[in-house]
């Protein structure tokens, strides 16, 4: 029973979080592709079929819309949208990316 209990769970996950700089700055797939921590967030994602991507942002109108926005750009970069999500859990004014396996 025990054992049920931890299957679905997620196991270790890696945070990347992005600087305010990134939203300042206009945006296209080339900048968003050349941001570092999306390019170590969308490798340590790649390298699992069970990797899962949640986008930590806030409750405020700004940040939802800049998560909903990041979702966009991840899904347009290959990332799949089932294995995506988005939660207002964020304490810190900034954008951070969880990259979780699940088991």
């Amino acid at each position: 029973m025990l054992l049920a209990l931890f299957w679905g769970a997620p196991s270790m996950a890696q945070t990347f979080t992005l600087p305010v700089e990134f939203w300042l700055a206009p945006r296209s797939g080339q900048a968003v592709r050349a941001q570092p921590q999306l390019q170590q967030a969308l490798t340590a994602y790649l390298q699992s079929e069970r990797a899962r991507i949640r986008v930590h942002h806030q409750k405020r109108d700004e940040s939802i819309a800049q998560a909903e926005e990041l979702r966009g750009w991840l899904i347009a970069l290959g990332v799949e949208a089932a294995r995506l999500e988005l939660t207002d859990e964020n304490p810190l004014d900034l954008i951070k990316l969880e990259i979780m396996e699940i088991r």
